[in-house]
C-alpha cells in the first residue's frame, strides 16, 4: 500500500508504463504507414524522435543510477544531435528544396513524447533506469520501422539517403539497450 503513495510508483507508475507501451504501438503503426513513404511524415517523425532521444538522454545523464544507463543517455544525446544536424542539412539540399520547398524540420515534441518525458521525470529514483530503458527499447523499434520503411519506399532520394544512413546507428542503439539488460 505504501508503494502506491510514492510519486511515480505504484498504480501511477503502472499506468505510466501502460501508457508508454500503448503510445509505442501507436507510434510504430504510424511509422509503418505514412512515415514509410511520405516525406513530410518521415521528416516530422524522425525529427520528433531525435528531439525526444536528446531530452530523454539528458534526463538519463542526470538521473540514472547505473553508469551504463548514464553512458547510454550521453551517447543518445551525442548521436541524435548529429542525426538532427544531418536532417537539417538534407532539408537544405537542392534535392529536397526543389520538390518540397516548404518542408522544414520539426522543432517541438509532440504530446506523446512529452508524455514519455513526463513519465521519466515522475519515475522514482529506483525505477528510473528500467523506465528509461523500456522507453528506449520501444522508441528505437519505432525509429527502425520508420527509417527502414522510408529507406525502402520513400518518395525523395535525398531523404531516403538520410533514412538509409541513420538506420545502422539506430540498430546499434537498440543492441546497446538490449546489452544493458535491465528488464
Amino acid at each position: 500500500m505504501a508503494q502506491e503513495q510514492k510519486p511515480g510508483g505504484g498504480l501511477k507508475g503502472a499506468l505510466n508504463k501502460a501508457g508508454d507501451m500503448v503510445g509505442g504501438m501507436v507510434g510504430k503503426a504510424s511509422a509503418a504507414s505514412a512515415g514509410s513513404h511520405d516525406s513530410e511524415a518521415f521528416v516530422k517523425n524522425a525529427c520528433v524522435s531525435d528531439l525526444y532521444e536528446v531530452e530523454a538522454g539528458r534526463l538519463a545523464m542526470e538521473r540514472a543510477r547505473s553508469d551504463a544507463v548514464r553512458e547510454l543517455g550521453m551517447m543518445m544525446v551525442d548521436h541524435h544531435t548529429t542525426a538532427t544536424h544531418q536532417m537539417q542539412a538534407a532539408l537544405m539540399s537542392s534535392e529536397v528544396t526543389r520538390f518540397l520547398p516548404d518542408l522544414k524540420p520539426t522543432t517541438q515534441l509532440d504530446d506523446r513524447r512529452n508524455g514519455l518525458l513526463k513519465h521519466l521525470v515522475e519515475a522514482p529514483a529506483e525505477d528510473f533506469d528500467k523506465a528509461y530503458l523500456d522507453q528506449q527499447r520501444t522508441a528505437h523499434q519505432e525509429a527502425i520501422t520508420l527509417h527502414r520503411g522510408y529507406a525502402e519506399n520513400g518518395d525523395n532520394p535525398q531523404l531516403r539517403s538520410v533514412a538509409i544512413g541513420g538506420l545502422p546507428m539506430i540498430e546499434r542503439h537498440l543492441k546497446a539497450i538490449e546489452r544493458i539488460g535491465v528488464h
